[in-house]
């Protein structure tokens, strides 16, 4: 064999080597990673024996909507939380914590978009539960300690929340003062105390409603309740446009239906005595709370 010929099958040898290891070098294919499903949000902000769980019964009569019931507001702390982390970076940022010698070492690295992530990653699973995602596109929840919110937290939180809850929308449901106060939950309650939580709630619904005009919808007890179908129809029309873009006849009927089962802590107990109650009367009513 020739000079030129074994150097010839050398170079071939090496160019083959090279091309492997060309392709183990080489990239795999970009795979476009799949995108999480982009729920929307939707909260309902009320205080105690306003109709929210009746309410949240009729969210949940929308298609593709879920909205829980009430958690004692624990995102609440999760801002809390956040907000002391802040101030903690913020008072410490100047002590070299990028040194490791620095006793506040990597607190600068805290950010905000970490916690409003979690947040949402978190919410989000309690929110869905065992529920498939695919087949659901509105998740929230309704609460009835809004008052504990501090009027010093207020657009800290719902800034917060915004950035938890991209697009968040809110339900402001009211009812009348001297109903709420003298019914169930309240009744435990002094009379200065109910009020002033009644008041502050309110003060933040006004909040929103001034920050947020575009994502709130205000609700009344009295007017779901209406006996007159027109003025309930229109309330109820209203929540699910707001909700979920549209309402036609057969939702709305479904609405009403919905609107008569008891909802409640005791709706059945709640229910089943004002039957008896009204049964001596010939009438029948259901229990809304």
């Amino acid at each position: 064999m020739t000079t030129a010929r074994r150097v010839r099958r050398r170079l071939g040898r090496l160019r083959r080597r090279l091309r492997r290891l060309r392709r183990r070098l080489r990239p795999a294919p970009a795979v476009p990673a799949r995108q999480p499903q982009r729920f929307e949000y939707v909260f309902v902000v009320t205080y105690g024996r306003s109709g929210s769980t009746l309410l949240q019964g009729l969210l949940n009569a929308l298609p593709r909507v879920v909205v829980r019931g009430e958690n004692s507001l624990f995102v609440l702390q999760l801002y809390r939380a956040w907000a002391q982390a802040s101030t903690f970076r913020e008072r410490h940022k100047g002590h070299r914590p990028r040194k490791v010698q620095s006793a506040f070492y990597g607190i600068r690295d805290l950010r905000r978009r970490q916690f409003t992530v979690a947040t949402r990653h978190l919410m989000t699973k309690f929110l869905l539960g065992s529920l498939n995602r695919s087949d659901v596109d509105v998740i929230g929840f309704k609460e009835v300690l809004w008052h504990e919110v501090k009027p010093r937290e207020t657009e800290g939180f719902f800034d917060f929340m915004d950035a938890a809850f991209p697009g968040a929308r809110y339900i402001l449901n009211q009812r009348a003062h001297d109903h709420v106060a003298t019914s169930g939950f309240w009744q435990r309650h002094d009379s200065d105390e109910v009020f002033a939580a009644l008041e502050r709630v309110e003060k933040m619904q006004e909040f929103l409603r001034r920050t947020r005009p575009e994502r709130t919808y205000d609700c009344r007890y009295e007017l779901i309740t209406h006996e007159d179908p027109a003025i309930s129809s229109a309330q109820l029309r209203g929540l699910a446009e707001f909700v979920t873009g549209s309402c036609d006849d057969a939702l709305l009927a479904r609405l009403h239906e919905t609107r008569a089962v008891a909802f409640g802590p005791k709706a059945f107990q709640a229910s089943q005595r004002r039957r008896e109650s009204d049964g001596e009367h010939g009438q029948d009513a259901p229990d809304r709370v």
